[in-house]
């Protein structure tokens, strides 16, 4: 018989890390939520009358606590879920699935999510019972260690917990803690479950390192394009529209075109400083015309100005800078006028409105 070999040192200390990573992230996630809905479903399968107190038990899982919902919108998922496992109903389910769902369906939504998990309720068993979750919170955090400075990682950053849950076939985050749906989870590799949580973790580090103390609309907006476009490097970087297909074709083609607008987005947004600076922000709040530019929450333009500064070589210099807005627009800029320099048409921020956010920054 022969004899097993050792691990090379810096091999065996990468276990033993990873190893003791994941047993720091032991009570960092539930899947409570989504198993009760299974045994719920599996009741109703059965031809069981769920009773109000069982439904009471379900929205009282912390991951669906967390949303503190109101009765409509309870009897939207009791509704769907009713419909997705009752086997007499299974063609009016099958018929739901076939329908297009558009920006403003979101019930549509809903209820196809959970007609499709209810067809795969032994795979989704499996996947709760047999994945490592906390071991895949440790690689996220691993990962996204690749995204930051090293100074970003001292102290203690508080880092977001994990509930699996069975909703829309999206990933959000409440009350620090990702809410990631059970049937979003099955469609997904291991690394693009590890990639979307590291995305969580990123804004975790920046929001904790982030010290601008200003309410200036036009920084805040630039700080979330960097926050975002900066995280989406990580989990949407060949495809970001993927997450958005779940919601129809539609939702993903508006994405899609905002993303191919954003330079157009930017000159818009330069052109409104000077409009701004007259009215004088009066009011010390959120400047309208310049919120109503901001779509998506800042994804598409964020991902597009993050990606041409690392087409560019300059991804290092983002990092080292991962929490300034200001100097996140000054390396686009730098950017841009590369690629300009061999052809290119990438649109660059005027002196006046990097001077304005580094103003608001001081």
């Amino acid at each position: 018989m022969k004899q097993a070999k050792a691990l090379p040192l810096f091999l065996a200390a990468f276990v033993l890390s990873v190893t003791a990573s994941a047993q720091s992230f032991a009570d960092k996630f539930t899947i409570e939520s989504a198993e009760t809905v299974l045994n719920i479903g599996e009741r109703i399968e059965r031809g069981e009358v769920i009773g109000e107190a069982d439904w009471d038990s379900l929205f009282a899982t912390k991951g669906y606590s967390i949303y503190n919902m109101r009765d409509s919108q309870r009897e939207k998922i009791k509704d769907a879920m009713i419909l997705a496992f009752n086997p007499a109903r299974r063609a009016e389910a099958d018929s739901i699935c076939q329908l297009r769902p558009k920006v403003d369906t979101p019930a549509l939504v809903l209820c196809q999510n959970l007609c499709r998990l209810a067809k795969r309720t032994q795979e989704a068993r499996h996947f709760l019972g047999s994945t490592d979750f906390a071991r895949l919170l440790a690689k996220a955090d691993s990962m996204v260690q690749n995204f930051i400075p090293r100074r970003a990682t001292k102290g203690t950053v508080a880092l977001n917990d994990l509930h699996l849950i069975c909703f829309i076939p999206d990933a959000t985050v409440r009350d620090k803690a990702v809410q990631m749906d059970l049937n979003l989870a099955l469609n997904m590799s291991e690394d693009e479950i590890v990639r979307l949580l590291a995305h969580e973790f990123f804004h975790n580090y920046r929001d904790a390192a982030y010290n601008i103390d200003s309410r200036d609309t036009f920084l805040k907006v630039f700080s979330h394009f960097q926050n975002e476009g900066m995280a989406d490097l990580i989990d949407k970087n060949e495809q970001p529209e993927k997450l958005y297909v779940a919601f129809g074709e539609d939702y993903a083609r508006l994405f899609l075109h905002e993303l191919a607008d954003a330079p157009q987005t930017l000159l818009q947004i330069d052109s409104l400083l000077t409009a701004y600076k007259a009215e004088g922000n009066a009011n010390g709040g959120e400047y309208g015309p310049l919120v109503e530019l901001f779509v998506f929450n800042g994804h598409p333009v964020g991902i597009y100005m993050a990606r041409l500064i690392r087409e560019q070589g300059l991804l290092g210099k983002l990092i080292a800078q991962f929490d300034n807005p200001y100097r996140f627009a000054l390396i686009y800029n730098e950017a841009a006028k590369r690629k300009n320099r061999h052809g290119g048409h990438e649109y660059t921020l005027s002196q006046a409105l990097l001077q304005h956010l580094k103003q608001c920054s001081q």
